[in-house]
């Protein structure tokens, strides 16, 4: 067990970052918990754990990458500007690297100016950070960043994503980030995870954290940051091989005890997961973008969270058929990637959605030919 005595950094998972309420005490939801918008769907990393490393996987899906326009990212912030609550979060970045993108200062700033969000966050490998960019993002008033190491030595990055990185470099860079953040309410979390594989599929070894490398983690950032916590690698990234490799174990990302499954996915009744090229997915893992919900080119932000194709998928999933729905159907991240389980409350969410016999019985867009429920027999 590592010894965290010295460390000044409160160690736990980032999604005990923000005092959480209960799910079902809130759905319908008038306003999403979060819009999560990935400006730069490109990654100079290929992690083996991430679906990047997957290139026939992206090549099948038809994956097109790109960077997202400044002025469809304002759109995008003025539409969740006219909910009539605050969101709890905006979070740049999620498929891609956000400090690959030009414009992300910018585009903070835009963000934190709009005061439609309690947090302004972004999610990065950190890679990319030097003095000139963290001190605009500090600037701009970015409120978190949430930097993913994916080793502790030079030689475990090229094994695990692929490219020649200088942690030593990169271990500088975070102290001057740390360091220019202080005074602001810029809050830092590092993470790391327990266990990973290496890129080459010729090399089948799996690289566990030691004791000594969980404690020399803690020792080396633990003092440079505000939050910190090892992560565990579980299968969210449905239909790569990655995935196809790994089952649900009895923990979670975060080290929570899960269910072996879920019948309901929690992440369509709380998030928007804005593309880069304008396209709505209601789930940040939804990489392939099979789960289109609308196109924030085309319609309000507004328009797609009370639009009907989004209900129809809440109703699906409410019917105790994600096993019947594209691409949801192959997704452990229900189970591995988030605690909260509406399982157990699915009339009661029905009711409260207003769902018609009709809806709950009938055709429904989102489940595949050949599943209309009987009635009599559907609990």
């Amino acid at each position: 067990m590592e010894d965290i005595s010295e460390v000044s950094a409160v160690v736990q998972p980032r999604i005990h970052s923000a005092k959480k309420v209960s799910l079902e005490d809130q759905i319908p939801l008038r306003t999403p918990f979060s819009a999560h918008i990935d400006v730069c769907s490109v990654c100079n990393y290929k992690c083996s754990f991430c679906f990047q490393a997957d290139t026939p996987a992206m090549k099948a899906a038809g994956l097109k990458r790109g960077m997202m326009d400044v002025d469809l990212f304002k759109k995008i912030v003025d539409g969740v500007a006219d909910f009539d609550e605050k969101l709890k979060k905006i979070k740049i970045g999620n498929h891609g690297e956000p400090t690959l993108h030009p414009k992300l200062p910018e585009m903070i700033k835009y963000a934190r100016d709009a005061d439609c969000a309690d947090i302004i966050e972004i999610f990065t490998n950190g890679s990319k950070l030097n003095p000139e960019l963290n001190e605009a993002m500090v600037k701009a008033g970015l409120q978190r960043i949430n930097i993913s190491l994916e080793g502790l030595t030079n030689e475990r990055y090229f094994q695990v994503a692929g490219i020649k990185e200088d942690v030593d470099a990169m271990y500088v860079n975070l102290v001057h980030l740390y360091e220019v953040s202080r005074g602001s309410d810029l809050q830092i979390y590092i993470k790391i995870a327990d266990r990973t594989s290496a890129l080459d599929n010729n090399d089948e070894r799996i690289f566990i954290l030691s004791e000594e490398e969980r404690q020399y983690f803690f020792d080396r950032f633990g003092n440079i940051c505000d939050e910190i916590f090892i992560e565990k690698i579980v299968p969210q990234w449905a239909e790569t091989q990655y995935d196809k490799q790994n089952s649900v174990g009895e923990t979670g990302m975060y080290d929570q005890k899960i269910k072996t499954y879920k019948d309901i996915c929690p992440f369509i009744f709380m998030y928007l997961h804005f593309n880069w090229d304008g396209t709505v997915s209601p789930c940040t893992l939804d990489w392939p973008k099979k789960v289109n919900i609308g196109n924030s080119k085309e319609e309000s932000t507004r328009e797609i969270w009370d639009g009907e194709s989004l209900r129809s998928l809440q109703i699906a999933m409410l019917r105790g058929e994600r096993d019947k729905i594209n691409f949801c159907n192959n997704c452990s991240a229900p189970m591995v990637c988030v605690e909260e389980d509406l399982d157990n409350v699915k009339p009661e969410m029905l009711e409260l959605l207003g769902a018609t016999n009709e809806e709950i019985t009938g055709d429904n867009i989102w489940i595949m030919p050949s599943t209309t429920i009987d009635l009599e027999t559907h609990e």
